[in-house]
């Protein structure tokens, strides 16, 4: 093993460009790396739309680690996101180490930072994510024989041969595994026959409910019920063991989120079903970048009170049939979906998604 490496970490200047693109540089790499050609890999001015903006509702630090004295050549990069108005309790946190200088003890000095800082933030929990090629399904982050020594989180910095970065090293810091997810893609272009067969197979089953589907911005009679569902999803949806409450989004959020979109160059089609009286029962969002020619598939939920209506295969019908409409080009769409969450996930391979890749969401408690 290489000789351990001295680490020193720095605050990125939300304003400084170039601070910025170094720090892509790092993540970019790392991802490609780790998680092969096909991982997805937003571009620079896409993440720096999404990572640099001030946001009312949570804020992001990023980071750059490097050897003293060398702080134009980066070996790790670190995103720090705080919650401000919910979830009180956590910060999720990504690391990526440079493929270049890993097993020298990187990823361990990253986070050690991302410990004492959590504490200075008044927190206790460290939320993050780690990935491994799909395998079929059922729980895999524990592995003894593979959790003896030190990887990197999310990167590789590993001391052993551990074949997926990562597993190993979370495992060596305690981290726990919180949920199962699974990323699918389904190829573009949907067949409109497809579109149309399912949404033709679910109407019977809501008929009382109304669709309603559009491009661009939440229309303003919708937006309060949007940022609900928004809020909802993170607890309404599968939650395995994560420690999380629902967020407290407003239509300001949305607000700022569409900002983003617009900022990024992304384009949103969006679907809800509306109950009897007019309520949101059921949405769904896609949000298509040109930047890397991929759609990808944001929040689907249906209220818990309306399910048994085929709804989410009727909103998920509308928002691609929507898409479909606009002609803009794209390679696959994406997604990502809890393993409990069967319903779900039959109605994505009706669509045509298929499996290729395992998130694990892990979590770790600084009182545990």
């Amino acid at each position: 093993m290489p000789d351990a490496l001295s680490v020193s970490i720095s605050l990125n200047d939300p304003a400084d460009d170039d601070a910025f693109a170094r720090w892509h540089a790092v993540y970019s790499a790392a991802r490609r790396h780790d998680r092969g050609p096909e991982a997805p890999v937003w571009s620079q001015a896409e993440l720096g739309a999404q990572l640099r903006v001030e946001r009312s509702s949570s804020r992001t630090e990023l980071y750059l680690a490097h050897r003293p004295a060398e702080e134009r050549r980066p070996i790790g990069a670190i995103a720090l996101t705080v919650p401000l108005r919910d979830n009180r309790h956590r910060v999720d946190v990504e690391l990526y180490v440079d493929p270049e200088s890993r097993r020298r003890g990187v990823g361990s000095a990253m986070l050690e930072f991302v410990r004492t800082r959590t504490r200075e933030l008044g927190r206790r929990v460290i939320a993050s994510e780690v990935f491994r090629p799909y395998e079929g399904a059922g729980r895999t982050f524990v592995d003894a024989d593979r959790a003896a020594e030190p990887a990197d989180l999310s990167t590789g910095d590993s001391r052993t041969a551990a074949p997926v970065p990562g597993i190993a090293f979370a495992e060596h810091h305690t981290f726990a595994f919180a949920i199962g997810d699974l990323r699918s893609e389904c190829p573009l272009p949907l067949e409109p026959t497809l579109i149309r067969a399912i949404a033709e197979e679910a109407q019977p089953f809501h008929e009382d409910f109304e669709l309603r589907s559009w491009s661009g911005d939440v229309p303003e009679e919708f937006v309060a019920q949007w940022a609900q569902m928004e809020g909802l999803i993170e607890t309404e949806a599968p939650t395995g063991e994560r420690e999380i409450e629902p967020s407290a989004t407003s239509a300001a959020d949305i607000r700022e989120q569409e900002a983003i979109l617009a900022a990024q160059g992304r384009t949103s089609f969006a679907a809800i079903a509306l109950d009897p009286s007019g309520d949101i029962a059921a949405y769904t969002q896609l949000v298509h970048s040109s930047a890397e020619s991929m759609v990808y598939q944001w929040g689907t939920l249906v209220r818990a009170e309306h399910r048994g209506h085929r709804l989410g295969a009727a909103v998920k019908a509308a928002a691609a049939g929507e898409f479909a409409r606009s002609e803009l080009a794209a390679r696959a769409i994406i997604t990502y979906n809890a393993e409990e969450n069967e319903h779900m996930l039959a109605i994505n391979r009706r669509l045509g998604f298929r499996p290729i890749e395992r998130l694990e969401e892990i979590e770790l408690n600084l009182d545990a």
